[in-house]
C-alpha cells in the first residue's frame, strides 16, 4: 500500500529489536486519530514474534491523547512465548507521557472440529450504499474533506453517518460497509493491522445516533478510552467488510459500543468492543 494514512501510520523506525518509532497521522482535529496507536502497536509487536503466528487479540488503553503529527516511542515487551501463543506488551510514549499500552496476543492457529459464529445480519450491497462522499455533498472544510477522501478507507454507513447531522430515525445499531482505498501488501500482517487502525473510527457512532447527535455539534466532546479487538479468520482489509456496530451502554459521560466484522462471503473475521467518553458540553449561545 503506497501512502495514505495508514502506511504512514505503521512505517515505523526500529531503533532496536524491540523498539521503535512512529509518527501520528494528519487529522483536522486537536488530538491524533487513536487509530494510529492501535495499527503502530500491532505493527511492532507482530514484528518480534515468529513468523508462524499472527495477532488473535489486542486490547488497549489510551492512556492520554497524543499530538497530531507528533512522533511516538514504541516499545514491545516479551510475556511470554509458548508452543500454540506469544504474549506481548506494547507501551507508546510521546516523550515521557505514556499515550497508549496494548497487550497483544499471537496465535500459531489450529484446526478444531468444535465451531460456531455469529451470523452476518442483512444488508445491502456495498454498490447500493452511499459514500461518505456522497453524504457529504456541499459541505465545506477540513473535516468534509478528511471525510470524503483523507482517511485511506471507505466507509459507507447503511443507516447513515453522522458527519454533520443526526442519522434518519436515530437507532442502536449501525451498518458500515468498509474498504481500503488502495491495495495492502500481501499477508495477514498488514491486513490485522489495518483492521486495527480502521476500526476506530466509527466505534461509537451509535451513541451518537441513539441520542440524535453528530460528529459537528456543538459541545460534543468524545475519545476513546479503551478498546479490545479479537481476530477469528484471516482478514483482507482492501476487500469489504461489513462492520455491526451495536451500543451496549450510554452513561456517567461513557459509551460501550460492541462492533462485529464479517467478510464480504459471510466469513465471521473480527469482533471488538470500545468504550469512550462522549459528553455534550453547553455551548456559548447555550450559557448566555
Amino acid at each position: 500500500m503506497s501512502g495514505g494514512p495508514f502506511a504512514g501510520a505503521v512505517a515505523l523506525r526500529a531503533t532496536s529489536a524491540d523498539a521503535f518509532v512512529g509518527r501520528t497521522q494528519p487529522v483536522p482535529w486537536p488530538k491524533a486519530y487513536g487509530g494510529d496507536l492501535l495499527a503502530q502497536a500491532v505493527a511492532a509487536a507482530t514484528r518480534t514474534v515468529a513468523e508462524d503466528r499472527a495477532l488473535n487479540a489486542a486490547h488497549t488503553l489510551f492512556v492520554s491523547p497524543a499530538t497530531v503529527g507528533g512522533s511516538v516511542d514504541i516499545s514491545v515487551a516479551t510475556l511470554r512465548d509458548g508452543r500454540s501463543y506469544s504474549t506481548r506488551q506494547v507501551t507508546a510514549r510521546e516523550g515521557e507521557r505514556i499515550v497508549a499500552v496494548t497487550l497483544a496476543s499471537f496465535h500459531v492457529g489450529e484446526e478444531s472440529a468444535l465451531a460456531a459464529a455469529t451470523p452476518m445480519p442483512a444488508a445491502p450491497a456495498p454498490d447500493d450504499v452511499p459514500g461518505a462522499a456522497a453524504a457529504l455533498a456541499g459541505e465545506r472544510g477540513p473535516a468534509a474533506e478528511y471525510w470524503s477522501s483523507g482517511r485511506g478507507f471507505e466507509l459507507r454507513h447503511v443507516e447513515g453517518a453522522p458527519y454533520v447531522r443526526p442519522v434518519p430515525g436515530g437507532g442502536e445499531r449501525m451498518r458500515v460497509w468498509i474498504r481500503a482505498d488502495a491495495a495492502i501488501p500481501a499477508g495477514q500482517p498488514a491486513h490485522r493491522a489495518a483492521l486495527a487502525y480502521v476500526c476506530d473510527y466509527a466505534m461509537l457512532e451509535p451513541a451518537l445516533s441513539a441520542t440524535g447527535l453528530h460528529w459537528t455539534r456543538p459541545g460534543l466532546v468524545t475519545a476513546s478510552t479503551d478498546h479490545a479487538l479479537w481476530i477469528h479468520a484471516d482478514v483482507r482489509a482492501d476487500e469489504w467488510m461489513l462492520c455491526t456496530l451495536d451500543l451496549v451502554h450510554l452513561g456517567s459521560g461513557r459509551a460501550t459500543v460492541r462492533g462485529e466484522f464479517h467478510a464480504a462471503d459471510g466469513t465471521h473475521v473480527a469482533s471488538a468492543v470500545q468504550q469512550g467518553v462522549i459528553r455534550l458540553n453547553p455551548t456559548t449561545e447555550e450559557r448566555s
